[in-house]
């Protein structure tokens, strides 16, 4: 997000000001006359409107951006319970009760996808896998709603 802070949006022939430069190419037959050729007169440039950049194109919307951050947001509470597991957190505490009930919550699709005997490796396994989950559908949905 943050290359498209402060950015313009691509100007037609019709909204061109002063203050923003046009970039010129030449025509790819058009060669400039050599400098002592005075009959030949000045080489024309010919002005070339482009497509803007694919970025440029298609910019997220606030509903692509709010699909993305919910993605984010499920994939970061798997991840911060699954260090808060892996670094043996205490979970009387209320926010690890929290992080932790919501990480249950969020990985229930994925209770037993894999089965192993440490439970701890179990819940490592299941919710990394959540997380990707979660975060490839958001990016999918993101950008088809896009366009």
């Amino acid at each position: 997000m943050a290359p498209l802070i402060g950015r313009r949006r691509h100007q037609t022939t019709d909204e061109t000001t002063s203050e923003t430069p046009r970039r010129r190419f030449r025509l790819r037959g058009s060669e400039p006359a050599p400098a002592g050729d005075a009959a030949a007169g000045p080489a024309k440039t010919v002005v070339v409107e482009r497509k803007p950049r694919r970025w440029m194109r298609s910019r997220p919307n606030p509903i692509s951006m709010m699909i993305m951050a919910a993605g984010w947001a499920a994939a970061a509470i798997l991840a911060l319970g699954i260090l808060l597991t892996w670094g043996g957190a205490n979970p009387g505490n209320v926010l690890v009760d929290a992080t932790l009930d919501a990480g249950r919550w969020l990985a229930t699709p994925f209770h037993d996808v894999f089965t192993r005997q440490n439970p701890d490796e179990q819940l490592y396994i299941n919710w990394a896998l959540a997380g990707v989950v979660y975060y490839v559908l958001a990016r999918a949905l993101s950008w088809m709603t896009r366009f």
